[in-house]
């Protein structure tokens, strides 16, 4: 099986301040103002392929300038990377996670694994073999889940990059299989000891996908984005892998958007694209207790509305 590929950081600066929350107020002893300039010119490739950052809105992420050094926001990197990130207010601080697959939303102290401590946990809260498909009636709201095995249709028009795609969706949780930290690691995910796994198959459909303007990668460009994980009291874990290793949803949906060349599928203004894959998702969950799966419906949409749910039993 491939293996995840260690990224160096060293040459590439972040900007920290990008994952400081909206309307935090800094001790003017500790601010400075610079003088930047953002550069839509500078192209950013992580293992050879070009990669484009955007906002929650669908708004481009320039790279920019200070002082001759160029920066880029954490989060941007650190979703790239596979790195966990988290904002702690009462201390003012930054925690990073190196190689985990997701951090806890309200705790992110990096936990050592102990030789040895490859066994799956003793309870294991994720076990699940639907029933065949159907639709769902449920809001997919974090009240109101998806059943396990039911589809949840929806359509977005959303910002991407410098353009707006739109496309019908149909999202369904197949499969949740437990998975211990041995098997993990051996896919080349380094696991974290503090969380329970699980191997969630999903399978999406995308229908009339369509760019405004321009031309974008398919699959990267309709593939909805795993948030992470969440209890019914809403309790949380960012982040999830969905690619890099054999049958994950990356690889199945880049593999089924290939052009006849082999070549990664392109869309342009005026094509309409259709396609079908399914994945498996390595999802880091609360330890011990019930979880959903969180992705992103419709990126256009306010937070607090903008993420489906998907039970996992």
């Amino acid at each position: 099986m491939r293996k995840l590929k260690k990224v160096s950081l060293v040459t590439l600066v972040v900007l920290i301040t990008s994952v400081i929350a909206a309307g935090m107020v800094w001790s003017v002893s500790t601010t400075r103002k610079v003088d930047a300039t953002a550069n839509d010119s500078i192209k950013v490739y992580y293992d050879g392929q070009l990669k484009t950052f955007t906002e929650n809105d669908g708004s481009k992420i320039s790279p920019v300038i200070i002082n001759g050094r160029t920066y880029l926001p954490l989060r941007a990197i650190a979703d790239l990377v596979g790195l966990g990130v988290n904002w702690e207010d009462a201390t003012q601080s930054i925690k990073l996670t190196s190689g985990n697959s997701g951090i806890p939303d309200k705790d992110n102290t990096p936990v050592q694994i102990q030789p040895g401590a490859t066994k799956a946990p003793e309870t294991t809260p994720v076990l699940g073999t639907p029933a065949p498909a159907s639709t769902s009636k449920n809001a997919g709201t974090l009240s109101d889940p998806i059943k396990l095995g039911e589809t949840y249709s929806w359509s977005a028009t959303e910002k991407y990059i410098n353009s707006t795609i739109s496309a019908n969706y149909s999202y369904t949780v197949k499969k949740v299989e437990p998975v211990t930290l041995e098997e993990i690691t051996k896919l080349g995910v380094k696991p974290d000891a503090k969380f329970d796994y699980a191997m969630v198959t999903v399978e999406q459909k995308v229908s009339n996908a369509k760019i405004n303007s321009g031309d974008a990668y398919i699959s990267s460009a309709f593939r909805r984005s795993i948030w992470g994980s969440k209890t019914p009291s809403g309790d949380g874990v960012i982040g999830g892998i969905d690619f890099g290793f054999d049958g994950s949803l990356d690889e199945v949906s880049d593999n089924v958007t290939k052009d006849s060349q082999g070549l990664l599928g392109k869309i342009k203004a005026g094509e309409a694209k259709s396609f079908t894959c399914e994945g498996k998702i390595i999802l880091p969950l609360t330890k011990g207790k019930e979880s959903y799966l969180v992705i992103t419906k419709d990126s256009s949409l306010e937070y607090s509305v903008r993420h489906l749910y998907f039970r996992l039993k």
